[in-house]
């Protein structure tokens, strides 16, 4: 299966949400990264079918989407920023609304609610109301419902923002075990969501993919661009103002130990450092 993006664009008005992106993919994990604004939502928007390209094509198997319709939504599961739900509704209840839709048959809506309940960690209080659930809770429901066609297509965007770190670590390796056999598109703007689960991640800046690859790839372009050096918290203090500073750690002397990332060595004493993706991440957005 290849889902292929052509010289995609999105314009809306004098505004370029997407600029003429060019990629493909298949099976797998493949991360979207980018800061707020980057365009993430417009494109997952277009990949689903939700909006339409100003230009380009997005191909499944070398067929457009715009021309296959109900056959590539069925195909298809989405999990939005805020997906809507009903707050009095229980979880079980939901499912099976959710499931007539997509026009389940209700046996077999029962059948595959019962089993993504289990798999999210839901099935035991699947009769609790959905308002007394966590944030974790309601985006592992989510997906939940995404999945309830059984999709090759997975989407889901921004899934684990505003998440604790334990929920972010359950919902990446439920993404994880769910893409072995469909594609799923992660978009996030927190880099450690997509570093250990993509099996390819895009970088993601003003509209356009600007670095895409491995995980190991994209670390690559920061190579030669992350510096450490300790200094004395008073100098500290003036380099984080003057330089890109992505981590400040107090040593047990009382001194500070920075990491840098930019071309040039930031002081004489500074060595370069193994690059790892927040470094490449504050690279592209230091803004």
């Amino acid at each position: 299966m290849e889902l292929r993006i052509d010289r995609v664009t999105k314009k809306y008005g004098n505004k370029l949400a997407v600029d003429r992106i060019s990629t493909a993919m298949d099976y797998g994990v493949y991360g979207l990264l980018g800061a707020n604004g980057a365009g993430k939502t417009t494109l997952m928007r277009m990949i689903c079918d939700i909006q339409t390209p100003t230009m380009g094509e997005i191909l499944l198997e070398g067929t457009p989407i715009r021309d296959m319709g109900e056959a590539y939504r069925d195909l298809l599961g989405y999990l939005p920023q805020n997906f809507g739900y009903y707050p009095d509704f229980t979880a079980w209840r939901f499912m099976l609304y959710i499931g007539a839709l997509k026009g389940l048959p209700k046996a077999a809506a029962k059948e595959k609610s019962m089993e993504l309940l289990q798999e999210v960690g839901l099935w035991e209080i699947r009769n609790k109301k959905i308002k007394t659930f966590s944030g974790g809770m309601k985006q592992r429901l989510g997906i939940a419902q995404a999945m309830l066609n059984n999709p090759r297509i997975l989407v889901l965007d921004e899934p684990t923002a505003g998440l604790d770190p334990k929920e972010r670590v359950r919902f990446r390796n439920l993404i994880s075990a769910m893409a072995q056999n469909r594609l799923v598109l992660f978009s996030t703007h927190i880099v450690s969501d997509v570093e250990y689960i993509s099996r390819k991640i895009f970088v993601m800046k003003e509209g356009q993919i600007i670095h895409e690859g491995s995980p190991g790839e994209v670390r690559k372009a920061a190579e030669g661009k992350v510096w450490e050096c300790t200094v004395t918290a008073a100098e500290a203090d003036v380099m984080a103002r003057k330089f890109n500073v992505g981590n400040l750690r107090n040593t047990e002397d009382g001194n500070v130990l920075l990491r840098i990332i930019q071309e040039e060595r930031p002081t004489a004493d500074a060595r370069q450092a193994e690059p790892v993706l927040e470094d490449v991440y504050l690279y592209y957005f230091r803004e």
